[in-house]
This record gives C-alpha cells, sequence and structure tokens, in this order.
C-alpha cells in the first residue's frame, strides 16, 4: 500500500472509530469524503480479491456441448449417462476420467477431494 492509499486508509479507520459518517468525518477534518469513499471502495475490493484466494471452492467452467454418453448397463438393465471430465489443477497437472451422472454422491466426495489437493500455482 502506497503512502497516500495508506493516509487515506488511516482516515477511514479514524472516521470508524469516531462513529460519524464519512461526510460528517470529511467535513470536520476539511478533507475530501469522495477521496474516503474511494478508499473505502478500494479496501473492500483487496478485501474480496483475499477472500477468493483463501476460498476452498474451485472455479469450474463448462463447456458447451460437453460429452455425455449413455450406454445401457448390462447388470441392472438400464441406460446409464457416462461424463467425460477434467480437471485442471493450479500446478499444471490435468487429470481426465468418466463418470456415472448417476451417482452425484460420488462426484461431490471427489469434488471435495479434488478442492483439498495441495496444489499451488
Amino acid at each position: 500500500m502506497g503512502i497516500k492509499q495508506g493516509k487515506w486508509q488511516a482516515h477511514l479507520k479514524a472516521a470508524q472509530a469516531s462513529g460519524l459518517s464519512l461526510v460528517e468525518y470529511a467535513a470536520r477534518r476539511g478533507i475530501n469524503v469522495r477521496r474516503l469513499y474511494e478508499a473505502r471502495h478500494a479496501r473492500a475490493r483487496v478485501q474480496a480479491a483475499q477472500a477468493r484466494k483463501a476460498s476452498a471452492f474451485a472455479r469450474i467452467k463448462l463447456k458447451p456441448g460437453a460429452p455425455v454418453k449413455l450406454e445401457a448397463d448390462a447388470h441392472q438393465s438400464r441406460a446409464v449417462a457416462t461424463l467425460a471430465m477434467q480437471a485442471r489443477l493450479g500446478n499444471g497437472v490435468i487429470l481426465i476420467w468418466t463418470h456415472d451422472a448417476s451417482n452425484a454422491s460420488v462426484l461431490a466426495d471427489l469434488m471435495h477431494t479434488l478442492a483439498a489437493l495441495p496444489c499451488s500455482a
């Protein structure tokens, strides 16, 4: 954070501690209230970016026309939808597999396992 940004962040903390609105705080200090709002917005953007980095959720992209193959299951005499899936991990590893779409709990377990892998970008 630069010196000017630090100055406005310090003003934001002081305004919050004072219990005054940003407009009242700026008027009493003789400073530009717009700069306070800009600093608050910048702080919110930084916090949101940090929260995204710390999130356990992974971005998933679906491609149009994802391959789904219907097969007859000889053991249970029913149609089985098989999905072709691919995971690109942050460390560059690419996993490719097919999945029985009728078993959602297995897919959920797989996604939790993939999300927990200690990979780094």
